[in-house]
């Protein structure tokens, strides 16, 4: 979720161990097993804390695009439940929720001090010039439909399970004897003789009879098969389209200057710097003692803060986190400190040093860019009844054509495409970026159906319609004989060439002499120093590398070369276990590795552990409904 990530500052690796909790956590709670059904939002219940339909929704979207980024293309939710991805998202908010239980019953607790100065340096909530925006935060709420008071909560529940991880994991090491077999794991490398068996060896490949191709042929029907491709047309209908036919008068224009000008003046901005404490009484102490001449960095200090937790920079009053605040802030002069005032997150003195004052709009200055907002915002409210007549013209019975050529909209064909977007060739298909879900829906709906308007990236309507429908069909043979034959051979001479090197290996484990084996087949033994587990290249695939790193020293085996058609006939000449210096930057870096292992583990068994002592429940027909797709209605 986009409010999981502005938790990061606050959690550290907290987010990195929670990713690990998924699979454990989906396998003990197990779904089927504890499903009951109950009424309200409640999506789901782990002692008090409660995991509404909403969190569900977030967190399920943000899983799929997590798992649409590592496949390379958007996934639908049909998918995502066969995937496992709406458990998956829903394990992980139990095993949060597993956790704001246990730091509840272990009284762990944040103050409003360091929730407050958590939220005013979080990153991700900082505008361009590195300093909190009111702004941003206030759109980061609103995108995420979460409340002021909601959003603070969940932070400082959020601080609160950092808390809880970090006690979990203090004093946790890595053993010795743990670091060293992983060590010998991870940097173990290997020699190997080998050489290079080409696909020659395997002799003179006959053509097959007409039986035997015939059959391969239907076995691999789906390799010959031509995919659906659809005749699609589509017309977009833009705010653009309707701003090129407006005229806005020069009065009206000034007329909305007027009204707006609040928006283009510059407003006064001051350096202010903020210290907020947990009391008035604490406020008051610390303003009397820094009127007194008492230097803001011991106050601050004092807080366990640092000067930059408390400069706000050079800000407006709307970047203030709240009226309240910004009121104080602008209504003393530079050098002053203001009263103590109550703000969202406590009591808070401010200090204003220099002022840069208002500077006024004018008119000529941005008449051209109130223009171009004025003309989008006409369009975007006559686009909606565009919109519906052109609805009506289509429930009329009127083609889309007709419709174009009336609004003087563009129709644009494409012939022939597939489902992920190409010809049958394989070539790729150009389409329009600014129509998402152009292709799926041309996929989900048949040939002369009537599919509703969908939206564009630019805030207008476009609507698609299937002229055409090409099934998919299987070559006939006579049509792919040659293919079909060439891949058969393919396959025969690997079949053959494969027999030949487990033959050849079968020989060298038996105690026959590499050399001897080589010579045989006219070829020397060639030598690969020191390969390490991971190795990659030309000559040695992974297969290759995997299998020999399966093989004992002196053992013999086989895998496909990294490029080509050629087997790999190997020897494990020497192992090379590793002899790293303790002090040296690669054993610290295993032993880190191995220490967040072991903290992982017990973190995770500790959340199970709570899982069970809090119980877990799931309201079955709330997670059916936001889960259901047309397949499973």
């Amino acid at each position: 979720m986009m409010l999981d990530s502005l938790r990061r500052s606050a959690s550290g690796w907290v987010a990195k161990l929670l990713i690990g909790l998924l699979a454990v956590s989906f396998a003990v709670w197990g779904i089927a097993d504890i499903f009951s059904g109950f009424g309200g939002n409640t999506l789901a219940q782990v002692g008090d804390e409660e995991i509404d339909g909403v969190a569900f929704e977030r967190e399920l979207r943000a899983e799929m695009d997590r798992f649409s980024q590592r496949l390379g293309q958007p996934v639908t939710l049909e998918q995502a439940r066969r995937f496992g991805i709406d458990r998956a998202a829903l394990s992980r908010l139990i095993s949060v929720a597993a956790l704001d239980g246990a730091a509840k019953d272990l009284g762990l607790a944040v103050g409003d001090d360091a929730v407050g100065q958590a939220i005013l340096t979080d990153p991700n909530l900082q505008g361009g010039f590195g300093r909190f925006d009111r702004e941003l935060f206030r759109q980061t709420l609103r995108a995420n439909g979460v409340s002021e008071e909601r959003f603070v909560e969940q932070r400082r529940k959020a601080m609160a399970r950092d808390q809880l991880i970090t006690s979990l994991s203090l004093g946790v090491a890595a053993p010795g004897a743990l670091v060293k077999v992983v060590a010998n794991y991870q940097e173990e490398t290997r020699t190997a003789g080998y050489i290079i068996l080409p696909p020659s060896l395997a002799g003179e490949i006959e053509d097959p009879d007409a039986e035997t191709l015939q059959s391969f042929y239907e076995a691999g029907a789906a390799a010959f098969t031509l995919p659906e491709t659809r005749d699609i047309s589509f017309m977009v209908l833009e705010p653009e389209h309707i701003t090129q036919t407006m005229t806005i008068s020069e009065d009206d224009l000034r007329e909305a200057y007027e009204q707006r000008r609040g928006d283009y003046d510059v407003p006064e901005r001051r350096e202010v710097q903020q210290v907020t404490f947990g009391t008035e009484d604490a406020a008051k102490e610390a303003l009397e003692k820094l009127r007194s001449g008492t230097e803001t960095e011991t106050i601050v200090q004092g807080l366990g803060l640092t000067m930059e937790d408390v400069d706000l920079g050079n800000v407006s009053r709307g970047e203030m986190l709240s009226p309240e605040l910004a009121d104080a802030a602008f209504s003393i002069e530079s050098g002053a400190w203001s009263e103590p005032v109550k703000g969202p997150l406590g009591w808070s003195v401010f200090h204003v040093g220099a002022i840069s004052e208002a500077k006024p709009s004018t008119y000529e200055e941005v008449k051209d860019k109130l223009r171009q907002t004025l003309e989008l915002e006409m369009a975007q409210e006559q686009i909606y009844d565009i919109q519906n007549s052109i609805e009506d013209a289509r429930a009329g019975g009127e083609p889309l054509e007709s419709i174009a050529t009336r609004y003087n909209l563009n129709l644009r064909q494409i012939s022939g495409v597939t489902q992920d977007g190409k010809t049958r060739k394989g070539d790729p298909v150009e389409l329009p970026e600014a129509l998402p879900e152009l292709l799926e829906t041309a996929y989900s709906n048949g040939a002369g159906e009537q599919i509703p308007p969908l939206a564009t990236t630019e805030q207008g309507y476009y609507w698609v319609q299937v002229d055409a429908v090409t099934p998919a069909a299987v070559q006939p043979l006579d049509e792919v004989r040659d293919r079909v034959l060439t891949i058969w051979k393919q396959r025969e001479r690997s079949t053959r060439l494969e027999a030949l090197a487990e033959k050849l290996a079968a020989r060298g484990n038996a105690g026959e002499s590499f050399d001897k084996i080589a010579a045989e087949l006219d070829r020397g033994v060639l030598t690969m120093p020191k390969i390490p587990r991971n190795a990659q290249n030309d000559t040695f695939s992974r297969t290759a590398v995997a299998k020999l790193f399966a093989t004992p020293e002196g053992g013999f085996a086989s895998g496909p070369v990294g490029l080509g058609e050629s087997l790999l006939l190997m020897q494990v000449k020497k192992v090379h276990e590793p002899s790293l210096d303790k002090g040296s930057d690669k054993y610290a870096e295993i032993q880190n590795g191995v220490r967040d292992s072991i903290q992982t583990d017990i973190l995770q068994s500790f959340v199970v552990g709570y899982q069970k002592e809090l119980g877990v429940e799931v309201n079955t027909s709330l997670y059916e409904q936001m889960t259901a797709t047309d397949s499973t209605r």
